[in-house]
């Protein structure tokens, strides 16, 4: 039976029992919670870990026993985490993380839970649940948690089956790797499958007991709320053109699934954010902004008109169209659609992103990525013949906007044939420094080069870009001669094609 999602100051299910037996349990397996312990404040820290680090608990030093309550049950504690920026309203640069604490039941017919496999026994009492989430977390953290309260019609998909038949606990962590309540926008149904709501755990100590009766189990976000969303922490969204209820029923029903599920936070990336639905007989039009662009773009979603255009599973129902044409935008704008997709500035102003796909010449042969920030930054590329030196010099003052390198496609990923690099001049404005290839490389890789970086700093919020050199091939970018210095080129970033 779930519990109670408010928190009302007193104790449930007998919380002095719940801490005496999360002691036992602590006393039972101390190296073990030892070692997870230190797994998790890893992950709070530096938000990553590799399979391959050997602070990894989850097959060499697991926290699994029999259940103190339930014969026949072995319990397993495990882990998984998520950023949780786009879950609800947080403050400002705030960088939240969910960690979440599954307590998984199965047989004791099985050794262990990798010979348990997907056989999960949904027998974990709440209190014992609590118990064992109390014991690894330890007391501060413990605090801090709340329990996903699930909703009483579990799946009948097998395939989601295993994941209703487990407990799952979350805390959030900020910057700093802090526990912090939730928001009281928060989306606790996003955090995992078959969620209804989420409730408090009550704390065992007494300054964050007076804290919870003072404030209530959430923070308040009245005052913090991103501007651009509701109360509800979804995307404020400006609809236009026809009336849904006007349009045929299967265009009708696939505008109205598009419009609810394009306000919902990171669900196409986080870097996106919807501003307008613009609706017509056979066609809606979203319009966003992405990243720090200082743009609007938009992009198109045919609606069904009739039952016959309903093609078959995956594309049969209304809803179906629109989570797979969410789940295509999210691969395409993450893999670079608004650079290699077809690009067409509207009357509007917002420039309309669609395929066909225009490649960049050389493209194939060669690709662009981020030079990686550290001590050693570029000196493969200086191995080369590259002169780093300017890039270097931004890097070391703080006002490297972007550094770029090309290299030729293949396994090895070498060798390297050139390099681009900006600097801020100030906070809208940017200067591409550096733009050099290796001597005998083709002329398309600068140009790529130039294409890549351009977007890149248009992403990372500049509105002007200039260069202190002359190209005609870079006019196809946008860029004119520089009319207040008279030299080099110049991009007005809200006008590029």
């Amino acid at each position: 039976m779930s519990r109670p999602t408010d928190y009302d100051g007193a104790p449930s299910h007998g919380v002095p029992d719940i801490v005496a037996m999360a002691g036992h349990i602590a006393s039972l397996y101390t190296d073990e919670i030892a070692v997870y312990r230190d797994l998790l404040r890893h992950i709070a820290a530096d938000r990553t870990l590799s399979h391959r680090d050997p602070r990894w608990p989850i097959d060499d030093h697991p926290v699994e026993g029999p259940s103190l309550t339930v014969p026949g049950l072995r319990i397993h504690m495990r882990h998984s985490y998520q950023d949780a920026g786009d879950l609800g309203s947080f403050p400002a640069e705030g960088n939240p993380l969910l960690l979440r604490i599954h307590v998984q039941g199965f047989s004791d017919e099985y050794q262990d839970r990798t010979a348990a496999r997907s056989n999960l026994v949904d027998s974990v009492t709440d209190p014992e649940s609590e118990a064992w989430t109390r014991a690894l977390l330890g007391e501060r953290w413990a605090d801090y948690a709340y329990e996903l309260v699930r909703t009483p019609n579990p799946p009948k998909n097998p395939a989601t089956l295993m994941r209703f038949a487990q407990r799952v606990y979350v805390l959030l962590l900020d910057t700093d790797g802090q526990p912090t309540l939730a928001p009281d926008n928060f989306a606790f149904q996003r955090v995992w499958d078959g969620i209804d709501s989420a409730r408090k755990i009550i704390p065992t100590s007494p300054a964050v007991a007076a804290h919870l009766s003072a404030v209530g189990p959430f923070f308040e976000t009245a005052d913090i709320r991103d501007p651009n969303t509701e109360a509800d922490g979804a995307w404020r969204l400006h609809i236009t053109g026809d009336d849904t209820g006007s349009l045929p029923t299967p265009a009708s029903t696939t505008a109205q699934n598009l419009i609810r599920r394009v306000r919902v936070r990171g669900r196409v990336d986080t870097k996106f954010r919807p501003i307008r639905v613009h609706v017509e007989q056979d066609q809606a039009r979203v319009y966003f902004r992405w990243a720090k662009n200082p743009n609007t773009f938009a992009i198109t979603l045919r609606l069904p008109q009739s039952e016959d255009d309903f093609s078959g599973p995956p594309l049969n129902t209304p809803d179906s169209i629109v989570a797979v044409c969410l789940s295509s935008w999210q691969e395409d704008l993450r893999t670079g659609l608004l650079v290699w997709g077809q690009r067409t500035r509207e009357a509007d102003g917002a420039i309309h992103i669609s395929w066909p796909i225009t490649e960049m010449s050389g493209s194939r042969q060669h690709r662009v990525a981020a030079v990686p920030r550290h001590d050693t930054s570029g000196s493969w590329l200086a191995e080369t013949g590259l002169n780093i030196g300017t890039a270097r010099e931004a890097l070391k003052s703080g006002v490297l906007a972007c550094w770029l390198q090309a290299y030729l496609d293949n396994r090895e990923v070498r060798p390297f044939v050139g390099h681009a690099a900006a600097r801020w001049v100030d906070d809208t404005t940017a200067c591409i420094d550096v733009l050099e290839v290796v001597p005998g490389t083709r002329g398309s890789v600068a140009t790529q080069l130039l294409h890549s970086i351009t977007h890149t700093l248009a992403n990372a919020g500049a509105r002007a870009i200039e260069l202190p050199f002359t190209d005609e091939s870079f006019a196809e970018f946008g860029y004119v001669p520089n009319p207040t210095t008279g030299r080099g080129m110049y991009l007005d970033v809200t006008t590029m094609p």
